[in-house]
């Protein structure tokens, strides 16, 4: 995110067999687009390169400053 032009911070917590990366973000309406499409495309392909690289790790999340709890 930083090679995009983003200044984030990342907060991770596990979740019950996933991993939840929480993303805060002075722009975070860049991050999540148009009803959290932008945010989902992003935890697709993040999901599928760290699968490819080992299809152990579990599933990871991405919210961006709370986003998909609201």
């Amino acid at each position: 995110l930083r090679h995009l032009g983003f200044a984030v911070t990342l907060t991770e917590s596990q979740l019950e067999e996933q991993v939840l990366l929480d993303i805060q973000t002075d722009d975070p309406g860049r991050l999540i687009g148009r009803a959290g499409q932008t945010l989902s495309d992003l935890q697709f392909l993040l999901n599928r390169l760290v699968f490819k690289s080992d299809s152990r790790i579990p599933r990871i999340v991405l919210d961006v400053g709370g986003y998909r709890q609201q």
